[in-house]
């Protein structure tokens, strides 16, 4: 686990070069602490602080959610300086992204709830949210008859968003 604090900042820019794409700041701050152990809590957090400070990540509130870009002068500050982290983390952190970068695009994308409605179903609110937006590429509410069923729905979302998309997509389009 990494200590030094300019270590974990580069390897944060690191992380966001990486991911190719903005993070929300839950989604970093797990990929970097409980997920990869790459560094704690509280460092993690005064290093993003601090990254947004000196303005080599650009943070935006988008649907209630902080989301932070890495900025040209971060990737060139990552560029001059990413050799000081050890080549042993970069590559862990290089296949940690490859291995699970759709799956933290969809915890920020595919987004679900469900709630109980007043005769006793359960509506449930499926998203598949536009990365740099508040508005949805696409919007459903379903009401099923019981709890059970609305937490299946909604604990399947992540991993069947994108096939329902397509389908919709296919099915609507077809002339």
């Amino acid at each position: 686990m990494a200590t030094d604090s300019t270590l974990i900042k580069l390897m944060i820019l690191f992380v966001m070069d990486k991911m190719e794409v903005p993070l929300e700041e839950d989604v970093l701050t797990e990929l970097c602490t409980s997920d990869h152990n790459w560094m704690n809590y509280m460092d993690c957090k005064d290093a993003i602080c601090d990254l947004e400070d000196v303005g080599f990540l650009h943070r935006r509130n988008v649907s209630n959610k902080i989301i932070y870009n890495i900025t040209p002068d971060g990737r060139m500050c990552l560029a001059n300086f990413y050799t000081r982290i050890p080549i042993s983390m970069r590559e862990e952190i290089t296949n940690a992204v490859k291995s699970h970068r759709m799956d933290y695009r969809r915890r920020q994308e595919y987004r679900s709830d469900y709630f109980k409605n007043n005769d006793g179903t359960y509506t449930v609110i499926l998203k598949i949210m536009q990365m740099d937006s508040d508005l949805p590429l696409v919007e459903l509410r379903m009401v099923v008859e019981s709890r059970e069923n609305a937490a299946f729905i909604h604990k399947n979302w992540q991993n069947r968003a994108g096939a329902v998309y397509g389908s919709l997509c296919d099915t609507l389009l077809d002339g």
